[in-house]
């Protein structure tokens, strides 16, 4: 049994330091492969300054298979793609700058900081993503307008219209025209509400509405936005289709009589007016923000306006409860919807992921590509 326990131990020794061992070998190999791979990219580029251009591909062929880091070989690629320009070989330039938007998609290359003969070559291509897909989240507020005021009373009473908060959430995709200009849509689920308050019916009551509604919007737009650097600021401007899915009312009367003690409060469940509501809206959209980028995504705040565009109010059931009759609550609550459009203003926050796509442009238009680098020269 002893000898047992003993000869166990003496396995798991030898078991420890048989994985301590291999584990220091690879730890080992990687620092050594690191190591020698931060060397060849410098002695690549002294012999690059040295006018020793042949030997360059060869020499990092190695690393370029499994040795550089990423940020390594956006360095390497962009070493080959002038080596292979000075070499007269368009074609494995072409397939190293290729490469090396794969690598960064974000690279642009610029006569104040690159040599002419690349800046050229990058007109060729592009990283720009086709598609762009968004995530966002946040609040709103709700803003009644009165397109016809439905009155109980036979004079005017004052009114007064208060903004509640609600909420969005949903995302959307740009289609990307070029770097700056793109059309999107996307699909929102909103929750808005709205409070009306009238005062002087029957000369001294008070009346209170609450009204919720869940909404799905449809924003269809253009969008411009700015390209470089880490805060990168956008606008736009379109249409919205509006879909009104639920609408509930909540209804107070405070009956302020004369003597004093003797005030009354009707109220009741919150009621269903969705059969009053026009079930699809449209809408005018003006927004912008400013996008935040982290990495090679992006996260971003959002500002939104909707102007709404039609009565939302069913005007045939405007004064009918749902199984058709004459609404009774006309005379309980003292209540009956005015016409009217509604705004809305929201913040939202949410997360931007690019689907970077570097290709060859199909066509390039040379004299454009010159103008182009003869004004940044200029600048």
């Amino acid at each position: 049994m002893i000898f047992r326990l003993i000869k166990g131990k003496k396995f798991t020794i030898v078991r420890s330091a048989i994985v301590a061992i291999v584990f220091s070998l690879i730890t080992l190999t990687s620092y050594s492969q690191e190591t020698g791979c931060v060397q060849t990219l410098t002695l690549a580029n002294e012999e690059f300054n040295a006018g020793r251009f042949f030997g360059i591909p060869s020499l990092m062929k190695e690393c370029l298979e499994r040795g550089f880091t990423e940020e390594q070989r956006v360095q390497a690629y962009y070493l080959l793609a002038q080596t292979y320009l000075i070499l007269d070989d368009p074609i494995a330039a072409e397939d190293s700058y290729l490469k090396l938007l794969k690598a960064d998609p974000e690279f642009v290359a610029t006569p104040e900081k690159d040599p002419i003969d690349l800046v050229y070559l990058s007109k060729k291509f592009t990283a720009t993503p086709i598609f762009t897909p968004h995530f966002m989240v946040g609040g709103n507020v709700s803003i009644y307008r009165i397109i016809h005021n439905n009155n109980t009373e036979p004079y005017p009473v004052d009114r007064n219209n208060k903004l509640r908060p609600g909420f969005q959430m949903g995302g959307g995709i740009d289609w990307n025209i070029n770097d700056n200009l793109s059309v999107g849509s996307g699909l929102m689920f909103a929750f808005k509400s709205f409070k009306i308050v009238k005062s002087g019916i029957s000369l001294d009551d008070r009346q209170e509405t609450i009204e919720r509604q869940s909404w799905f919007d449809v924003p269809l737009y253009v969008k411009y936005r700015d390209n470089i650097g880490k805060l990168r600021p956008y606008a736009y401007a379109g249409l919205s289709l509006n879909a009104l899915i639920t609408s509930n009312v909540e209804l107070r009367l405070e009956n302020f009589s004369p003597t004093p003690g003797n005030q009354v409060t009707t109220e009741g469940p919150n009621k269903k007016v969705g059969y009053k509501r026009i079930f699809l809206n449209r809408s005018l959209l003006l927004g912008g923000g400013v996008y935040y980028k982290v990495g090679r995504n992006f996260i971003f705040g959002d500002i939104r306006y909707m102007a709404g565009l039609n009565n939302l109010v069913n005007v045939k059931k405007n004064f009918q409860d749902e199984d058709g009759v004459f609404s009774n609550d006309i005379a309980r609550y003292r209540s009956v919807g005015d016409y009217y459009r509604l705004d809305n203003v929201s913040l939202s926050f949410g997360f931007v992921k690019p689907l970077y796509n570097p290709r060859k442009i199909k066509r390039v238009n040379t004299k454009k590509v010159m103008r182009d680098i003869s004004k940044e020269d200029n600048k």
